[in-house]
């Protein structure tokens, strides 16, 4: 059975509020961050999403669950391979 979780994304040794590194199997294969759609302060709040398998896809959602969902749903079992330039074709 597949375990999915998510943990406060680290960068630098520090982490910022709702932004999230989405793990399966205790690998990570996405990330989640709340941000604004727009340039203006007064922008809607919406939740950004990515994968990092290949392909990525990425996109925004209304709510943290949706996002975490969208990650499930479009990460694949092929995650990128260290020293890998997938341009050139290996």
């Amino acid at each position: 059975m597949t375990r999915w979780t998510y943990r406060p994304c680290i960068i630098a040794g520090t982490s910022r509020p709702n932004d999230f590194v989405v793990i399966r199997d205790g690998k990570h294969v996405g990330r989640v961050i709340q941000e604004r759609l727009g340039m203006s302060a007064g922008s809607e709040l919406v939740w950004g999403w990515a994968t990092r398998t290949y392909p990525s896809v990425h996109g925004y959602a209304p709510t943290l669950e949706e996002a975490l969902e969208r990650v499930r749903q479009g990460a694949t079992d092929d995650l990128p391979e260290t020293g890998v330039d997938r341009r050139r074709g290996g």
